[in-house]
């Protein structure tokens, strides 16, 4: 009796929507008759006879709705463009801060050079007191007012004298690609697709079903070479996506425990 090898399980539900899209994309690689390590499959086959014994209309379907995923993903360099945001915010933040500070402190400098500056720049700058709690984009129009001001005759002069010349152009690089990043964030946003990754998933979860009993019956009805390496490779992918989320998760737990362990209080005698 020929042995008859079944799929395994890839418990598609607890992965993750980068792992799931990888996963798909490398099982689209494989019904187009690829290998498992690529990420970046051809246009779904429209060819009616189908040594999978996969319908044309399922891959169709399957190949749109991978696209969509992809672009759902995405969404996730939206929350990274968000972090790195907020790094640059408070990066900002500090640099105002102490630029305005150390102009007004220094307007009580002993020497008559650094208090003559200094009190040229504070009529510059105390319109632009207290703007690093301005809401974000006020801030980011606020700081650019600033540096317009600041460039302006006399200004650069007056911040070398009290050495704050590399603050303001630090400020200033900050300032740039903070905004920068809420261009880029917002039209991101823009192009994001209205569809949820969550909703785009159950379909293929779906279609990933049918298409691998499809595969799987034609594997046994009329079992080729082809159906017998999908059948292997796609096994093969499973073992790997289910190895690298253990793997994950080992990770995230080990840190936690890592965390825990150093906040824990220390028992004294």
């Amino acid at each position: 009796m020929e042995k008859i090898t079944k799929v395994n399980n890839p418990y598609l539900q607890r992965l993750n929507n980068a792992e799931y899209r990888t996963f798909m994309a490398r099982y689209a690689n494989l019904i187009n008759g690829g290998g498992s390590g690529s990420e970046s499959p051809d246009e779904i086959s429209l060819d009616p006879t189908d040594p999978l014994g996969i319908p044309a209309e399922l891959r169709t379907a399957y190949g749109s709705d991978l696209a969509l995923l992809t672009d759902a993903v995405n969404q996730s360099s939206a929350s990274e463009e968000t972090a790195q945001m907020s790094a640059l915010d408070k990066e900002r933040d500090d640099l105002l801060t102490f630029t305005t500070t150390t102009v007004a402190q220094m307007t009580k400098s002993p020497l008559t050079a650094q208090r003559t500056a200094a009190e040229k720049l504070y009529l510059v700058m105390k319109p632009y007191i207290g703007a690093a709690r301005l809401a974000n984009l006020q801030e980011t129009a606020a700081i650019d007012g600033l540096m317009a001001d600041l460039a302006k005759s006399g200004m650069p002069e007056a911040l070398a004298a009290i050495t704050l010349t590399e603050v303001v152009a630090a400020l200033k690089e900050k300032n740039q690609q903070y905004a920068a990043l809420t261009e880029q964030r917002a039209n991101t946003r823009a192009d994001l697709p209205t569809e949820s990754a969550k909703s785009i998933r159950l379909r293929m979860d779906e279609e990933y079903d049918l298409m691998t009993t499809y595969a799987f019956a034609q594997s046994v009805v009329k079992p080729t070479q082809v159906t017998a390496t999908f059948i292997s490779r796609l096994n093969t992918l499973i073992d790997e996506t289910n190895a690298l989320y253990n793997q994950r998760i080992a990770l995230v737990k080990a840190a936690a425990d890592k965390k825990a362990a150093n906040e824990k209080p220390e028992v004294t005698q």
